[in-house]
């Protein structure tokens, strides 16, 4: 009986330890490869006002992570402080294209999948994008559209055109966002040329468009939600995304893309070559693409989600939010956006600065 009784203590003894070691293994490496020794620390660089508190709090708490989340408003501007390698990033979200920039410059780890089992959730239609054809270094996070947004209690037709924004009723009260490739590709669509070819001369007429369109502007913004909900911007150029954000707070928000085409893309996790921490990024990729997770990204940030597991938990009004459920034929009708060579880089900036200047903004 004493001999039973010990083998008992030795069978539970052994049951605990095994218990208490996978709980340590999910709490220390829920990412589900066999590197799961996660770092201190996770460095995020990601667009601004684009995760909620809650799923940073909640992989903090669960992983023993500490997160360091800093903010880009342009991929420009992401691509030089990955360039700089100043800080070393272990995780960035840069648009479609810039992924490719990064890793034809080096510039980005391949992913170990092993560790990201939740990637069986993406859909196959954001996989394998012409950026990142092997799907070796993104995972799709949001994908959304450049459009028009506007206050439908303010404007009395449903705008059809980017040149509904050189409306003289509508000074004071356009929203154009900052970023000068972002103007450039509305410009070029605008005058019915290949945003993604556009000769320097193209450029220059862009240029001469957009000061026309300059004394109707009341801000450059990317984020200009408050604005939208309060009344104060009636119309603008901007993320379908951010036309969701305003509409929770303000029903008369809506959301289309021109007949010129308007612009798709995706925002995408990569790991920068600087990362100090790579089993943490991707264990917080893994972490982000849980359902439940998920789903309260898409709630609070209500742009296209790639991941299909969260769509049975998303109410049916969801659906309902301008820029989640477009027509087909206006995105069969928009278009991806490249990345500019750097003599028409420096081009677009010129002329968009000079628009600025010229304009008193």
């Amino acid at each position: 009986m004493r001999k039973r009784l010990l083998m008992f203590g030795i069978i539970l003894l052994f049951g605990l330890v095994a218990c208490s070691s996978t709980k340590d293994a999910e709490s220390k490496g829920k990412a589900g490869g066999e590197e799961g020794d996660l770092g201190d620390e996770l460095i995020i660089f990601n667009w601004s006002e684009y995760m909620p508190d809650e799923i940073i709090s909640g992989f903090e708490e669960e992983f023993g992570v500490d997160i360091v989340y800093t903010t880009f408003s342009s991929n420009q501007e992401m691509l030089a402080k990955i360039r700089s390698g100043t800080v070393a990033y272990d995780l960035a979200v840069p648009s479609d294209h810039y992924v490719q920039v990064l890793q034809e410059e080096g510039l980005l780890n391949e992913i170990n999948f092993d560790n990201i089992p939740n990637f069986k959730n993406i859909a196959d239609e954001w996989k394998n994008l012409n950026f990142d054809p092997d799907n070796k270094y993104s995972v799709t996070y949001m994908y959304g559209f450049d459009g028009i947004f506007y206050n439908k209690s303010k404007i009395d037709e449903p705008p059809t055109s980017w040149g509904d924004l050189w409306n003289s009723k509508y000074k004071g009260h356009v929203v154009v966002m900052e970023a000068a490739d972002e103007i450039s590709d509305m410009l070029q669509q605008y005058l019915g040329n290949d945003m993604n070819d556009p000769t320097v001369e193209q450029i220059e007429a862009g240029g001469e468009k957009f000061k026309e369109l300059v004394p109707n502007i009341l801000m450059f913004s990317e984020t200009p939600v408050a604005e939208l909900v309060s009344g104060e911007v009636w119309i603008g150029y901007g993320y379908s995304g951010e036309a969701g954000v305003a509409y929770l707070d303000n029903q008369d928000i809506d959301f289309v893309l021109p007949k010129e085409g308007g612009i798709r893309w995706t925002d995408n996790m990569v790991i920068p070559s600087t990362a100090k921490n790579q089993a943490t990024a991707e264990a917080f990729i893994n972490y982000l693409l849980r359902p439940e997770v998920s789903k309260l990204l898409s709630e609070e940030f209500p742009y296209g989600n790639p991941n299909t597991a969260v769509l049975e938990l998303l109410d049916e009004e969801h659906a309902k939010i301008p820029g989640i459920s477009l027509p087909p034929e206006q995105i069969e009708n928009s278009e991806w956006s490249a990345v500019l060579d750097p003599e028409r880089t420096q081009a677009v900036n010129r002329v968009i600065q000079e628009a600025k200047v010229a304009g008193g903004q």
